[in-house]
């Protein structure tokens, strides 16, 4: 049974005969006479009958009338969902990202895509490594994905600017001002597991810097580091969009700086609702900052 053995069914029983059914589907009307009786044919009784006034159903037409006109609205519903997918008016989204960016950036652009596209679900799935990322990408997971800029990657990629990392806690020191390297090898660091993506930016930053963090507790969330560090119990390195506003006098720069570039990226072009989504996060003002304005000396994690 086929779609358009339906429509022709529901054709003729609309017009009123065969020859206005075969006008309005500018097809001839043996061509229809023969997709009617094949349709019969499969279903085992006849749907059709010549009356004194006209076409008229059988019994079994009758009962299959209803069902027929639902399945071809079932099917132009479909059609009409997909259509409204591929062309970026409805559907789900799936961007997959890490920890600290699904809280520290993406908030502000949920908003306003929700705004944009009410029903158009954006849908957030989170890795704490962007190396987890990565992978969950080569696999076919998620529709775009926002994290660090990936290794050797050969989809494409989209820039949106740097995220600056910041030392919150117990310095010694004025808030606000820089620290020196110095200051970093005496102090008692909150670390991160290594499953936890901001374990390399630490240890890249000691690594270049000179110096060896002293751990005094390790986390696996960046959240529990910046509250650890707000109690006293040590020095922890942030995303700065990860800080709460009221904390942000709190927090002190390394150096001119230590900053992580973000990109969005994926396995192939994306789909249009994908598409518009990165290009909705390269047009809002995001808390990152521009590869033009990054302090001389920055260093780039």
């Amino acid at each position: 049974m086929r779609l358009r053995q339906l429509e022709y069914f529901l054709a003729v029983w609309e017009s009123g005969s065969f020859s206005a059914a075969a006008a309005r589907l500018y097809v001839s009307q043996p061509s229809l006479s023969q997709q009617i009786r094949s349709l019969e044919k499969e279903l085992g009784a006849q749907l059709l009958e010549r009356g004194r006034h006209g076409l008229v159903l059988t019994p079994a037409g009758r009962v299959f009338l209803p069902r027929a006109e639902r399945v071809l609205q079932g099917a132009g519903e479909a059609a009409d969902a997909v259509r409204q997918v591929v062309e970026g008016r409805s559907g789900d989204v799936h961007v997959v990202t890490v920890r600290s960016i699904a809280s520290g950036i993406l908030p502000p652009s949920a908003v306003r895509w929700h705004s944009l596209f009410p029903t158009a679900v954006l849908r957030v799935h989170d890795f704490s490594h962007r190396r987890a990322l990565e992978e969950a990408v080569r696999n076919g997971q998620g529709d775009l994905a926002v994290g660090p800029r990936p290794e050797l990657w050969e989809g494409p990629v989209v820039s949106l600017g740097y995220e600056e990392m910041v030392l919150v806690g117990p310095m010694g020191r004025d808030t606000g001002s820089c620290v020196e390297p110095d200051e970093l090898a005496a102090a008692d660091w909150i670390l991160y597991e290594p499953e936890q993506g901001m374990s390399e930016i630490v240890d890249r930053t000691a690594t270049t810097l000179g110096f060896t963090p002293r751990a005094v507790a390790r986390t696996g969330q960046v959240t529990a580091a910046l509250l650890f560090a707000m109690e006293g119990l040590g020095v922890a390195l942030v995303p700065n969009n990860a800080v709460p506003g009221g904390w942000v006098q709190h927090t002190r720069r390394i150096g001119p700086g230590v900053y992580r570039e973000i990109v969005a990226y994926s396995r192939s072009a994306p789909t249009q609702l994908a598409e518009r989504f990165r290009d909705l996060l390269t047009s809002l003002e995001l808390p990152l900052t521009a590869p033009t304005e990054l302090p001389e000396g920055a260093l780039r994690c």
